[in-house]
């Protein structure tokens, strides 16, 4: 994950504009947006200015599986995109399941810990947080609070795989409204 994902990603979960980031942390508004498109490179100082002013911290974690957030993010920089894509937006939720089915328990739950951003698409913010309740469920560890937000439940169904059968959808995802069969979140 680059410089500007994680600043961008921070700023987006806290509901901060860059301009308010930039009060807090001290800096100017152009230089945070510099920062987001990767026009510079941040020392690392500078990066944990900005992260602790939205309210985190900056830890380091070796492995080649991508958050919650960073998936959330990949969405949410897809949807935006003049040639948006709602299925590489859809892939990214696949990206997402096999992220956390290839991975041990702590990671799978290091991978859940901070809470992504919207997406920019409720559907999709949905699917994340059914995502990270079934795998983190399915073996008993510890779900994150942003998981059940509100935000994160659909009023209205999402029929995400027309064809399944009921059985076929795990209640992680009915209980949030994302009618989307395990079968589906499978790389083949």
């Amino acid at each position: 994950m680059s410089t500007a994902q994680l600043i961008r990603q921070a700023r987006r979960a806290s509901s901060l504009t860059q301009r308010s980031l930039a009060s807090r942390a001290g800096i100017t508004q152009p230089a945070i947006a510099d920062m987001e498109r990767s026009a510079h490179d941040t020392r690392a100082s500078t990066l944990s200015q900005l992260l602790n002013a939205a309210g985190y911290g900056l830890f380091t974690l070796p492995t080649a599986s991508h958050s919650a957030a960073d998936w959330a993010d990949y969405i949410y920089q897809e949807l935006k995109s003049p040639r948006s894509s709602y299925n590489v937006a859809f892939r990214a939720l696949i990206g997402f399941s096999d992220d956390l089915s290839s991975v041990d328990a702590p990671l799978k739950v290091a991978l859940c810990v901070s809470p992504p951003a919207p997406c920019g698409d409720s559907r999709f913010d949905a699917g994340i947080a059914a995502i990270a309740n079934y795998y983190l469920s399915k073996e008993n560890l510890p779900i994150p609070a942003w998981v059940n937000e509100p935000s994160r439940i659909l009023k209205e169904a999402w029929i995400a795989t027309p064809y399944a059968e009921p059985n076929e959808i795990p209640t992680s995802f009915k209980q949030r409204g994302v009618l989307l069969a395990l079968s589906e979140l499978a790389s083949v």
